[in-house]
């Protein structure tokens, strides 16, 4: 767990190791985390994130240029490790941006760094994070059909420096390093083998309550909503219905089993929805995600089954449990709810109802 992992690392004496050598305007040190790569900051199936180190030791900064991704959505987040209240996060409709360009500067103080600016308070370093919710290029590169942003570090006086001496952290390098060497390998609790799931003849009622939650805990995405349904299939399937919100339409996709995607100009209620597995360790197990999912005619409700394998007979939206020795809950996620929209988002008839039902040998 990354979590884990940093904040382990953090807390330890310092490393021996050499300096790690500069990464000022380079684009090459992002490591990719995704379901099929790392999975270690709970990433939607459709979505792909890149994190790296930041720094703003005595005064430094951490400073990305890049080209504006196409995607449905992206941002970035500066966590400071140990995680504090200086957490600072920004989504691309609150980046300045020109001519297809943008800059971004994470400083101790913004108060005379020109263009987008994360004031981190003081803390010296920790964990950024770019997220890009079904980018363009998603089962490819998934940079949003763009080069990734550079990403350097400098002095105040604007002399180039290492993550090393911005963050003054040989640990958190170190920790970006090791994530770095595993080339994007999964945890091996997810490449295993587990037993086979037993028929659950008599399903076992009532269903955990969903709980609530608007972007806190660790590494969580500020501008998601989630309700959280604890998930085991030792009692059963899983069944969730709720009524659907309308979602941002991509401008570069064309297919979607539902008519609910809306352009922007139309105010859809949120820019993204969608349904995940969370297991075990914080990794993310199978998704669907809003224009996957297909709605009851004459209504705007979905149903989904949660069960060891899909399809199940009856059901139109199926969702794969995953192991039932890593199953920890189903989380439906609202990215972005708009300012209207927002009242309702995860209440009344938006949010999930759910109960077991029969699984057949």
């Amino acid at each position: 767990m990354l979590a884990a992992a940093l904040l382990t690392a953090c807390s330890s004496a310092p490393s021996s190791s050499p300096l790690a050598s500069s990464t000022h305007g380079s684009n090459t040190s992002w490591i990719k985390d995704s379901v099929h790569s790392l999975n270690v900051f709970l990433p939607d199936a459709d979505s792909i994130y890149w994190f790296d180190g930041y720094g703003t030791a005595k005064g430094a900064r951490t400073v990305l240029n890049g080209q504006v991704p196409t995607a449905r959505y992206w941002s970035f987040t500066a966590y400071p490790v140990p995680q504090n209240a200086d957490r600072q996060h920004v989504h691309d409709t609150q980046i300045e941006q020109s001519g297809g360009h943008y800059k971004l500067t994470m400083a101790q103080n913004c108060s005379r760094v020109s263009g987008t600016c994360l004031k981190m308070g003081d803390t010296d370093g920790g964990v950024l994070v770019m997220r890009l919710y079904v980018p363009v290029d998603a089962e490819t590169t998934g940079t949003g059909g763009v080069p990734l942003p550079t990403i350097g570090y400098e002095s105040s006086s604007g002399q180039t420096l290492s993550l090393q001496q911005a963050s003054e952290s040989p640990a958190l390098v170190n920790v970006m390093a090791s994530y770095r060497n595993q080339h994007g390998a999964l945890p091996a609790e997810l490449t295993k083998t587990y037993p086979p799931p037993q028929p659950v003849p008599v399903p076992m009622n009532p269903p955990p309550a969903g709980v609530i939650s608007h972007g806190e805990g660790p590494y969580a995405n500020p501008d998601n909503a989630y309700e959280h349904i604890a998930l085991t299939t030792t009692r059963g399937n899983l069944v969730v219905s709720a009524t659907a919100p309308t979602y941002q339409s991509d401008p570069f996709r064309f297919h979607t089993v539902n008519d609910l995607a809306r352009p922007p100009t139309q105010n859809p209620q949120v820019r993204y929805w969608s349904l995940c597995i969370v297991l075990k360790g914080r990794h993310t197990g199978d998704c669907l995600r809003d224009e996957q999912v297909q709605i009851q005619p004459g209504t705007d409700t979905f149903t989904a089954v949660v069960s060891p394998t899909c399809p199940v007979a009856g059901f139109a939206n199926c969702i794969v449990s995953g192991p039932e020795a890593l199953q920890t809950a189903l989380s439906y996620r609202n990215l972005l709810p708009s300012p209207s929209f927002a009242p309702q988002a995860l209440t009344g008839p938006y949010r999930l109802t759910a109960t077991y039902v029969a699984r057949p040998g």
